[in-house]
């Protein structure tokens, strides 16, 4: 009903334009030359209407025309994008399935299509590599690398191959470009981090880590490793300071406090250790400035008198009383090292140089005997992995887990995650 009013209205307009047009008085003269033309003034503006008309159908025609071509290219993107987004989605599709022909002819219709763009590269690249192909996958990685949008992709891919022919080098350095391209990204620091592990650069691999058991572990190796007394002296102290129950870090940072002539603060730190988890390479420490055994016995004696309730100190103190003759005290603190409930093998060792030393062969060969029966002594074992390590090292030499080298005893559980290529 609405539609019929308008064309109506639309009727009534027309005809009263056409009756107001038609009653316009007058004529119009148009001379030319020696020409003349004149016509009434209604068919004069019906004319020039025609005439405009007439002019503008010309301009958009040739408009059109010159036009043309860029019509067509617009035309022919669209096709192409129409054409490369399905070719793209059914390459994918290859990837995903693990279809490698499938997956390279697919990617190579979409960089036909589609042009050289991160996506279509990032594509092209993993099919070659799905093909086994990894020359010509490095190559569109590296073009990917180039590309402004695309430069993380293709570095990224570059580390991986890198990584995969365990070019440990060449992968850190390109880590260390995508971390430029990327920064903040978690696992390239974590990477990173494994890489410096990896060639020993431990001071890098101490300042990619957060505080921590792999920090403390990392600053530990870097110690060791830097020319500067200093700066050894300050990365030992970042380790202990994380790690306190850790011996290797107490024995770092000790041994440094000793070389600057800080004696006292060396054997604090080692007390203070001490307290935390008693362990026999402390007590070398302690009684290493000692002239003769019985020197050595003193030094520790004091060292541990207000906790020689400890197993592992009863058996330090009879092992440095032996050493020292002092038969008895020997005797004394080894029962009471079992007492506290030592009972590995280093107890039947320490009963036959005890029996050793008071002439019993009999007693001797009884306790090698239950010595050889006896759990295993403690030792350095990888938490991750379960593998026993000859001493501590930062890294496990098995499974390269960092900062997982502890005190005690294979348990032979599940390995945990490690940074492991």
């Amino acid at each position: 009903m609405r539609r019929l009013v308008w064309l109506l209205l639309i009727a009534v307009l027309v005809i009263a334009a056409t009756w107001w047009l038609a009653g316009l008085p007058g004529q119009v003269v148009l001379r030319v030359g020696d020409m003349t033309i004149a016509t009434r003034t209604p068919l004069a503006l019906v004319a020039a209407v025609l005439l405009v008309l007439l002019v503008y159908g010309v301009l958009r025609l040739f408009a059109g025309i010159i036009g043309l071509p860029r019509r067509l290219g617009r035309w022919r993107s669209a096709r192409n994008r129409v054409n490369g987004d399905h070719a793209t989605n059914r390459a994918l599709v290859a990837l995903a399935a693990g279809d490698a022909p499938t997956a390279r002819k697919e990617a190579a219709r979409a960089l036909r299509w589609l042009g050289e763009t991160p996506q279509t590269l990032l594509h092209a690249a993993e099919a070659e590599r799905l093909a086994g192909r990894e020359d010509i996958a490095a190559g569109y990685f590296r073009k990917l690398a180039a590309h402004p949008e695309g430069a993380f992709l293709g570095l990224r891919g570059l580390f991986r191959q890198a990584m995969a022919r365990e070019e440990w080098d060449e992968a850190a350095l390109l880590a260390a470009q995508a971390e430029a391209k990327q920064p903040g990204t978690g696992w390239l620091r974590d990477t990173r981090l494994m890489l410096a592990a990896r060639q020993q650069n431990w001071q890098q691999a101490a300042a990619l880590a957060e505080p921590g058991p792999v920090h403390a572990a990392l600053a530990i190796a870097a110690s060791g490793s830097v020319t500067s007394k200093d700066e050894a002296l300050r990365l030992a102290k970042q380790g202990w300071t994380e790690a306190k129950d850790l011996a290797p870090a107490a024995l770092a940072y000790a041994d440094g406090l000793r070389a600057a002539g800080q004696e006292r603060k060396a054997i604090e730190v080692l007390r203070e250790t001490w307290a935390l988890a008693q362990h026999p390479d402390l007590v070398s420490f302690v009684v290493a400035p000692g002239a003769d055994d019985a020197a050595r016995l003193k030094l520790f004696t004091d060292f541990v008198q207000p906790r020689a309730a400890g197993p592992e100190a009863q058996l330090a103190l009879a092992r440095l009383s032996l050493a020292a003759g002092a038969i008895g005290d020997a005797t004394y603190h080894l029962e009471a090292a079992e007492h506290a409930g030592l009972t590995d093998r280093r107890i039947g060792v320490m009963r036959a140089d005890l029996a050793r030393a008071t002439g019993q062969p009999e007693a001797e060969r009884a306790a090698l005997r239950a010595a050889a029966e006896a759990m295993p002594a403690p030792g350095w074992v990888c938490h991750a992995c379960g593998t026993g390590q000859a001493e501590w090292y930062a890294v496990c030499t098995n499974c390269r887990a960092v900062g997982r080298v502890v005190w005690g005893r294979a348990s032979g559980g599940t390995p945990r995650l490690a940074l492991t290529t």
